[in-house]
């Protein structure tokens, strides 16, 4: 008989059952994956459910496709304004201030002995040779009562001297744009985490030691001009630090912001604009309610609008202009008339001989705040009268005034309503960032 070969249908028998076993593997796969898919379109249908949900409880504040295409809605709608989320929030507060009372109820010797011990830490009748673990105990049972304790860095090491290092929570800075960044340094030793918050366009820290001075111990020690405290502050120091943010453009070169807050709920036109275009470049977005702006026009309908007061160049006794102080009289003889509160009314100038004359009509003035544009940063008034004066024969002062926009800015931005500035319109109009307050403010003459 003649031999048979089995190898080539072995061969092919094996062939054809892998490519049976692949074809039922392939269909268990494109079944699973059907599967798969119709549980993803349900989950998506879910979701899509919730989206719509989310949208009609959110509406303006949904973050759809126009929501983040649109910067000053962005910006002014936030995404924590839901209702439910709100409630919860605050029922957790009050369930924690239960707790709160409820350990007060259980341990009212221990809190009350650790009380006194914090009051005469700050007091300052606490022994020097304290226990540190004492003295941390009476801030704790201090702060388990009153959360915040505010400060000044002046008064900090006195207040928290006993206390070692990261020993405390949080430390809050406000107004870091105008705090040397050495004056932070033993709160920040003391404290695990830090928030620093302020405006590095407006006024910078006032620095005692003269600036050739500064410049030699610089030189010294080998350190670089940038840490010159006259040209640093903590804000900007802390904005070094923040790779979130953005640039404002600069004399010199861009200054970089980190996380701005570019909503601003304070002033009504033209203040508004005058310190977005003098300081911000347009950044920032104007979120002031028109409600209150209308209710102040309302109560006050012979009050003038904002305005810059021509008292042209005159007699002066330093930077004090009498002419400017005969129309600041009549201003505020206008608002007393009108038993406006004056206790709302800040009379302010850019310079100290100024801010003595005006602090003078304090006297027949009940309630008016007076002073330097540095000493009301952080202040705001209904109305502002800003006084320029600067002698004719001081022209440098006036530049001075106006190498920065940060000055100007604090000035303009205390003013929530009206905005007066008395001054010579001839000398100052053409300074720059002054340009564009005589830009948006009307002129009129003097009465």
């Amino acid at each position: 008989m003649p031999k048979v070969h089995h190898e080539p249908f072995e061969t092919a028998r094996r062939a054809v059952a892998a490519a049976n076993r692949e074809l039922t593997s392939a269909e268990h796969a494109q079944a699973h994956a059907r599967a798969k898919l119709q549980a993803l379109e349900e989950e998506l249908g879910v979701l899509g459910g919730r989206l719509t949900d989310a949208a009609a409880a959110l509406g303006r504040h949904y973050p759809d496709t126009t929501w983040w295409q649109d910067r000053d809605r962005r910006e002014l709608a936030a995404l924590w304004t839901d209702t439910e989320w709100n409630t919860a929030r605050s029922a957790l507060f009050i369930a924690a201030l239960a707790l709160h009372k409820a350990f007060l109820r259980h341990r009212p010797t221990e809190m009350r002995q650790s009380l006194q011990a914090a009051v005469d830490l700050v007091s300052g009748e606490a022994p020097r040779d304290i226990d540190p673990d004492a003295v941390l105990a009476a801030w704790q049972s201090l702060f388990f009562v009153v959360p915040v304790v505010s400060t000044t860095f002046a008064s900090y090491a006195r207040l928290f001297g006993h206390l070692g290092r990261e020993a405390l929570g949080w430390l809050l800075i406000d107004e870091a744009g105008q705090a040397a960044p050495q004056n932070t340094a033993g709160a920040l030793w003391r404290t695990r985490r830090a928030v620093v918050v302020g405006d590095p366009l407006q006024l910078e820290p006032i620095n005692a030691l003269p600036f050739r001075a500064e410049q030699a111990i610089r030189l010294e020690f080998g350190v670089d001009e940038q840490w010159l405290t006259s040209h640093t502050s903590v804000q900007r120091l802390a904005d070094r630090l923040t790779p979130l943010g953005t640039e404002l453009p600069g004399d010199d070169a861009p200054t970089w912001v980190g996380i701005p807050l570019t909503v601003h709920r304070r002033c009504d036109q033209p203040m508004f604009e005058i310190v977005n275009t003098v300081a911000y470049d347009g950044l920032m977005i104007d979120g002031t309610a028109p409600a209150p702006g209308r209710r102040f026009a309302e109560k006050y309908p012979k009050l003038p609008e904002s305005k810059w007061i021509d008292v042209p160049g005159a007699a002066a006794q330093g930077h004090w202009i009498p002419g400017e102080g005969v129309q600041l009289d009549r201003v505020l003889d206008t608002l007393a008339k009108l038993d406006f509160d004056m206790s709302d009314v800040l009379v302010i100038g850019p310079f100290r001989d100024i801010a003595r004359r005006v602090a003078t009509r304090t006297e027949s003035h009940r309630g008016l705040v007076a002073g330097t544009v540095h000493a009301v940063q952080g202040k705001q008034a209904d109305v502002v009268v800003l006084v320029l004066g600067g002698g004719p024969d001081r022209p440098g002062a006036r530049r001075w005034a106006a190498s920065k926009p940060n000055l100007l800015n604090v000035a303009v931005s205390r003013a929530k309503h009206r905005l007066y500035v008395i001054g010579d319109h001839k000398a100052w109009s053409t300074l720059p960032y002054f340009t564009v307050l005589a830009a948006k403010l009307g002129r009129t003459d003097p009465v």
